[in-house]
């Protein structure tokens, strides 16, 4: 039998209300559990290891306050908001789940395409205000035989492709990082010459500073006149304010996206209120099954550290050797 956490047991702090998966996986590993979704950070100074959403900063000053924490676990694919230098410097192991979001993600991009496709958002909000909307206004596009322009192809990039695939899309890809190509698509040299060819343009790249601001002015006056835009990456990857203005000017057919610089948008954002675009909070890896897997994973991963194992996804493998190892009496099982 597995023994329950003991007050003495290691202590897990979350900001995020986890699955009971998750919630059985920590107990069974003989740790306990603290919630705060309030904002509040009560709790962490004891506690050895996190498991963040995407809105808590794993930065210097939280490493060097809470002396305790051994690893910091993002709960997603994304790691933004974690300084992997400092984490490293003050002995923090930082651990994500990139394989938790593929398959709810890739759908919800695909989703978005479907929906900007066949102009969806201008009739369902007419009819929600008691407007029947008829012909040219509801006149849309098929998605087979059109091209899909791949902004980064990893994890969700590859799936979005194969799906793309199927809906016999025209599927090309950029990527500045060294892929292996799905089959069928064709890789292209240039951001540039990606975007003049593509009908549909989706963004699957991490935020670094190599890509904020990607998507820039510059990059939108090569798109396709009429092309649509997808964004379920990062938010700093586009430069809102350029799309707001390309999308104005009618230089793209439309734009979703589901990711904010910042998060959440201003409330006077131009973006959310232009009838071409579909604005989502975030949310397209919010299925029950990605939530599953994803905080699954992270509570697997904190035990990992714990007990003393080197995690599967450690992004800063450097720490490993000089990591903080509690000097308590708690021990996992």
């Amino acid at each position: 039998m597995t023994p329950s956490p003991s007050p003495a047991s290691p202590l897990v702090w979350t900001d995020i209300n986890l699955v009971e998966e998750a919630r059985t996986c920590l107990s069974a590993g003989g740790v306990r559990l603290i919630v705060r979704t309030d904002g509040s950070l009560d709790g962490l100074e004891q506690a050895e290891g996190v498991i963040a959403g995407s809105l808590l900063w794993g930065d210097a000053v939280l490493f060097d306050r809470f002396r305790r924490v051994q690893v910091f676990a993002r709960s997603g694919i994304g790691y933004d908001r974690v300084d992997l230098e400092a984490a490293t410097a003050a002995g923090v192991c930082i651990v994500n789940t990139p394989d938790a979001p593929t398959e709810s993600t890739a759908e919800f991009a695909i989703t978005l395409m479907l929906a900007l496709a066949r102009r969806l958002p201008h009739p369902t909000r007419a009819l929600a205000a008691g407007t029947w909307t008829a012909g040219a206004a509801v006149i849309g596009t098929d998605l087979a035989g059109k091209t899909l322009g791949l902004v980064g192809c990893g994890r969700i990039g590859r799936r979005v492709a194969e799906i793309a695939s199927a809906l016999r899309m025209n599927v090309r890809v950029y990527d500045p990082f060294a892929v292996i190509l799905p089959p069928g698509a064709l890789g292209v040299p240039t951001l540039i010459e990606l975007l003049a060819g593509a009908d549909v343009i989706s963004l699957h790249l991490p935020l670094s500073a190599a890509t904020r601001r990607l998507i820039g002015a510059a990059e939108l006056a090569w798109c396709k006149p009429g092309a649509l835009l997808i964004n379920t990456a990062r938010g700093p990857l586009v430069d809102e304010a350029a799309l707001a203005d390309a999308l104005q000017k009618g230089r793209l057919g439309g734009a979703a996206l589901d990711v904010w610089d910042p998060e959440p948008p201003a409330v006077d954002s131009a973006l959310c209120r232009l009838p071409m675009v579909i604005a989502t909070p975030h949310m397209a890896a919010a299925t029950d099954e990605g939530r599953r897997r994803s905080h699954t994973a992270a509570a697997e991963q904190v035990l990992e550290v714990l007990r003393g194992h080197q995690p599967a996804s450690l992004l800063n493998p450097a720490v490993w050797p000089v990591r903080r190892i509690s000097s308590g009496s708690g021990k996992v099982c």
